[in-house]
């Protein structure tokens, strides 16, 4: 059944990065990403960077993004 995607897109310089922000990710948010990836390499024709940014990421969520290629931002910015 078609639905509605929401993803985050920055292109510069020829480069296309999808970019998810969350409160927490676990791995079903990294593999969320990725497919949304595909569909967005398959409609455009470019292959993304997948970039997601969070304050708090599970431990068992990396090692999907590791094998995935999902670049994870982690933190919280310190003054």
């Amino acid at each position: 059944e078609p639905s509605e995607i929401d993803v985050d897109v920055l292109v510069k310089d020829n480069k296309h990065i999808l970019i998810e922000i969350k409160a927490s990710v676990d791995k079903s948010d990294i593999a969320e990403l990725y497919r949304k990836g595909l569909l967005y390499e398959k409609v455009v024709g470019v292959k993304p960077r997948l970039v997601i940014v969070s304050p708090f990421v599970r431990s068992r969520a990396y090692k999907l993004a590791s094998k995935l290629e999902v670049e994870i931002i982690e933190g919280v910015p310190q003054k």
